[in-house]
């Protein structure tokens, strides 16, 4: 389902030794993540669309070593921003309902 195209994705971020189920559920994640953002493609510039979620799979892809500590603080900055995405996501549902 990703709208930004594989092709674009692999050569910006240099990751033509990723299988492509990796690669597409990188660029399915960055997708969500924008969307949780309130950036989705039919609102946004083609380009920039394109862009950012090259270079939040990019970023995914090059910060996913482990961490030697297990708290928050320690967690890579990729990860970070994805914890915090849902803890935000998950305040205004729970606003609005008690399901988070």
């Amino acid at each position: 389902m990703a709208t930004v195209p594989m092709e674009f994705v692999v050569s910006y971020g240099k990751l033509e030794e990723e299988s492509e189920s990796v690669v597409s559920t990188l660029i399915a994640a960055a997708e969500d993540y924008l969307a949780g953002a309130g950036v989705t493609p039919e609102l946004a510039a083609a380009s920039l669309y394109n862009l950012a979620v090259a270079g939040i799979v990019t970023h995914w892809h090059e910060n996913r070593a482990a961490v030697d500590k297990t708290s928050p603080e320690d967690f890579e900055p990729g990860i970070r921003l994805i914890i915090n995405q849902l803890k935000r996501n998950c305040e205004v549902v729970s606003i609005l309902d008690t399901s988070c």
